[in-house]
């Protein structure tokens, strides 16, 4: 009956006081309330399970940096927020109410927070935002592209509990990201601004001084452009280099910039008659699309590496002969 007169009366209240979400329930003992977009989970921690419970979202808890405000409208325990949304949680809000006397008791309780807080969801204006939390221990460097994030490290254990949040992806072109609400006990720089020679990739770096791991977080924003953003754009591949060479066995070819080393596999005879003609260098990105025309040679020609951050963009190809001799290969690498 509190629950349908309080619903009732709602329509009633000033725009600002209506609250985002309502609950009541018999609480006996302490109970965890989680709040997550429209969906409510209760942990029952100690005592009896919640009896007559009753809610409502009036609006979704927005997947965006919050501070919620509670409204205890009836209860004789203890209530209180214990987890606002943040990246770290998924967005996630928890309340805990605890009543420790004898018996169970009437609670009734309202939650208040921006609806119209969509900052990492929409972007802010026109402003976007990629938001990152993780624990590093010595130090960490935070690569992130398009739409995803990773972290290496030279020292130290790698980044751990690592979540991130993109408005948008950040875009396929050269953009100034600028770094904002740094918080650790350490060191955070922003290293690398996306441009075409890294891929278009944005880095981080964290250092840790004290022993142990520690928490880090970071927000990146960039302006978004007039518009749509454009789809990457589609690179048309054209000769690269030429490769000839005799090869009884098993071979394999790396590429790196304008150089080119090959080698034999245990048991192949060394390869004999190399040529090698750069057309142009083989580029510092990892969004190419990199082909093998096997011009002549009786076996298989393939790639089995493509050019990426990981390994410093190289292009390797291997030639697998099939015939119980030397046979002699031309191959056209296009990029």
């Amino acid at each position: 009956m509190r629950l349908l007169t309080f619903l009732l009366l709602a329509p009633l209240l000033p725009a600002q006081d209506l609250a985002q979400f309502i609950w009541q329930g018999e609480v006996d003992g302490i109970d965890i309330l989680y709040l997550h977009a429209d969906h409510l989970t209760v942990q029952i921690k100690e005592g009896a399970p919640v009896v007559r419970q009753q809610y409502h979202f009036y609006d979704r808890l927005p997947e965006s940096h919050q501070d919620a405000r509670l409204e205890v409208r009836e209860g004789r325990g203890f209530v209180h927020i214990i987890d606002q949304p943040r990246i770290e949680n998924q967005y996630t809000l928890a309340v805990s109410i605890e009543d420790r006397q004898p018996g169970s008791s009437f609670y009734s309780i309202a939650l208040y927070w921006d609806a119209s807080g969509q900052a990492l969801e929409r972007g802010s204006g026109r402003t976007d935002k990629l938001a990152w939390s993780g624990r590093v221990d010595e130090e960490a460097i935070i690569s992130c592209q398009n739409k995803t994030c990773s972290s290496s490290s030279d020292h130290g254990a790698p980044a751990a509990n690592e979540h991130y949040k993109f408005s948008r992806p950040l875009p396929h072109r050269d953009v100034e990201v600028t770094l904002e609400d740094a918080e650790g006990r350490g060191e955070i720089h922003l290293v690398d601004q996306p441009r075409e020679r890294n891929n278009y990739t944005a880095r981080v770096s964290i250092h840790d001084p004290q022993s142990g791991s520690g928490e880090y977080s970071f927000t990146l924003t960039w302006k978004r452009s007039s518009g749509n953003e454009s789809p990457p754009p589609v690179i048309e591949a054209t000769r690269g280099m030429f490769w000839s060479g005799i090869v009884d066995g098993r071979a394999r070819v790396t590429i790196q910039g304008s150089s080119s080393i090959s080698e034999t596999f245990q048991g192949a005879a060394p390869i004999s008659g190399e040529r090698v003609d750069f057309s142009r260098p083989l580029p510092s990105r990892s969004d190419l699309k990199p082909a093998l025309k096997k011009l002549s040679g009786s076996g298989r020609v393939e790639i089995v590496e493509y050019p990426t951050e990981k390994n410093h963009y190289r292009l390797v190809f291997e030639i697998s002969n099939s015939e119980s001799g030397p046979s002699t290969y031309a191959i056209e690498v296009d990029w």
